[in-house]
């Protein structure tokens, strides 16, 4: 069975770290866009009710399809730095089969695969660590919004009295 040619095609593990990319910058700008909006939301909601004792229960409803969102984002940075291993070993074995295939020892023989390897590599942690910081500082939003929506029963905001 000739391998080469599954591994030649190997821009597949580049196409998906690719697409997760798109789909965690998709996934990002969502969320970033519908914070202050749920924000509003959750402030004309709070000066309306009549029942502050639930207010903890609605928040986190209101709170949950964000972190939800959210969490995908830190998910989708884990699955392209598997990705990016899995172009690492395949890339590593294409090396070992062209130096096979060239039945001698040949850097020319050895370097394509490599070059696969690393490259994979590179794109894999290239998306999952912008990825990890993009979590991060969307989380630290979500924590705010949170503690200060909460801070609201303590010291309504202004225009809620």
């Amino acid at each position: 069975m000739n391998s080469g040619n599954f591994l030649q095609g190997l821009d597949w593990v580049s196409t998906l770290i690719g697409l997760l990319s798109i789909w965690n910058l998709g996934t990002f700008l969502h969320v970033l866009t519908v914070l202050p909006k749920r924000r509003k939301a959750l402030l004309s909601e709070f000066i309306a009710q009549k029942d502050p004792s639930i207010w903890e229960e609605k928040l986190s409803a209101a709170l949950f399809p964000i972190e939800t969102k959210l969490s995908w984002i830190k998910h989708l940075a884990s699955i392209a730095t598997m990705l990016g291993l899995l172009g690492t070993v395949l890339g590593i074995s294409e090396a070992f089969s062209s130096l096979q295939a060239a039945g001698t020892v040949s850097l020319d023989a050895f370097a394509g695969g490599i070059k696969l390897a690393l490259l994979t590599t590179i794109l894999g942690l290239s998306v999952a660590i912008p990825s990890l910081f993009a979590y991060q500082f969307l989380k630290h939003r979500v924590l705010d919004l949170e503690r200060e929506a909460l801070s609201w029963l303590k010291i309504p905001p202004a225009g809620s009295i």
